[in-house]
């Protein structure tokens, strides 16, 4: 068995980027972006009124006057008004331009109008271009914006609208077909008999996939016959980018998963990792990088594993790493914590976000790997690694969020 480490190392080495596409801006959800994007124009680009108010001349006001026939109000979205005298103002609205021989803007709270007539207090304490959001101030035309690499939230659609991107080129999202195996299982909606349970994985990890942003997805479900898995298996791996195979992927003697994918020329990268729950994992890869998980069928352990190295694994293919451009959140152990096994522990937890900025993990009993209704509870797991099995309560681990 090899360590949490090296699984992640190998599956990540192997998680190649993708193929761009263009989406409309109207699209966007959190894709990742695959082009640069240059201002094409100064930002702001004219002196933008940055408050409701009047607009004067620094000049007259450093004269002492102090008293401002209003000429015109300058709203926004028309064309620049020019100040005809010194001894006048426009009223300015916010987002306006600032109108022609003004460079100060003076609030509507610090001004007194009456028959036409803006009046400012003395001692008010003005400088030029205040309330004035500069011409080019944010970045002048031609500058890279660097958004290359990054997830596309709020703020970059945004900005990519601003600069006229009505397309970008982004990461294409990969297919991810989600296979559950094994005679036990039936369909959600059919009444199972006394030796059969209804199949709970793949909403599970579909539901993960989708949360996370990957919503191309296939579902499939193989019995344990050997002939059909090979048959059905060769159309899965045409039509996929991504597999994940749930149960088969043991020693049992219906374990076929590994034997069919070898003989599809599947590289088998590694199987079995030193962690619980999970120890089975299977990962390879085919001549063409498509990347296959053998997920153990239980559901702590299948859930667990997603969350550890898959989702981070497509994030790579996609252009953004967790490790370097987000970093992983960790979370203080509320309680302390044993585990005797010379094993990775992946711990279900609890967690709650303290006033004094510390997240906190309580441990979640559950009765292992298959107890999937203690998860109810849960908001994620933390890593606690091998080197020792005694973890003290204040120490901070890594966290995985069931919605990262």
């Amino acid at each position: 068995m090899i360590s949490v480490k090296e699984a992640e190392k190998l599956i990540l080495a192997r998680s190649l980027p993708t193929d761009f596409t263009l989406i409309d801006i109207q699209e966007i959800q959190g894709e990742v972006l695959r082009q640069p994007i240059f201002a094409d124009r100064d930002y702001p680009p004219f002196n933008r009124v940055a408050m409701d108010g009047i607009a004067i001349s620094y000049n007259s006001w450093s004269k002492g006057l102090r008293n401002f026939e209003i000429e015109a109000c300058q709203k926004a979205g028309e064309p620049k008004k020019i100040l005809s005298a010194g001894n006048k103002c426009l009223e300015v609205m916010t987002g306006a331009t600032l109108p022609q021989d003004c460079d100060v803007v003076v609030r509507y709270e610090d001004v007194q109008i009456k028959d036409g007539q803006a009046s400012i207090d003395g001692s008010l304490h003005l400088e030029k271009m205040q309330n004035v959001h500069q011409q080019g101030s944010d970045c002048k035309k031609g500058d890279l914006i660097d958004m290359g690499g990054r997830v596309l939230d709020a703020p970059h659609s945004a900005i990519a609208a601003s600069l006229g991107c009505s397309s970008v080129k982004v990461s294409a999202r990969p297919i991810v077909s989600v296979v559950s195996t094994g005679d036990e299982l039936v369909q959600v909606g059919d009444t199972p008999s006394d030796f059969q349970i209804r199949q709970s994985n793949s909403y599970a990890l579909m539901s993960s996939l989708r949360v996370n942003g990957f919503n191309n997805i296939n579902n499939f479900h193989l019995h344990d016959d050997k002939d059909k898995i090979f048959s059905t298996l060769s159309g899965i791996l045409d039509s996929s980018d991504v597999i994940i195979i749930s149960g088969g992927v043991s020693k049992g003697k219906f374990d076929f998963i590994p034997e069919a994918l070898i003989k599809f020329g599947v590289e088998e990268v590694f199987h079995k990792v030193r962690q619980r729950p999970g120890k089975p994992l299977w990962f390879g890869v085919t001549r063409d990088n498509k990347r296959i998980f053998g997920l153990p069928g239980n559901p702590n352990s299948a859930l667990i594993c997603l969350h550890r190295y898959i989702l981070q694994s497509l994030w790579k293919s996609l252009g953004f790493d967790w490790n370097t451009q987000s970093g992983r959140p960790y979370a203080v152990l509320e309680e302390d914590f044993r585990f005797d096994k010379e094993l990775t522990c992946f711990l279900p937890v609890l967690v709650t976000y303290r006033e004094n900025g510390t997240t906190t993990a309580a441990p979640i009993t559950f009765n292992g790997s298959g107890d999937f209704t203690s998860l109810a509870k849960s908001s994620g797991f933390i890593e606690l690694g091998e080197e020792k099995n005694y973890f003290e309560k204040g120490q901070a681990f890594p966290l995985y969020l069931w919605r990262e």
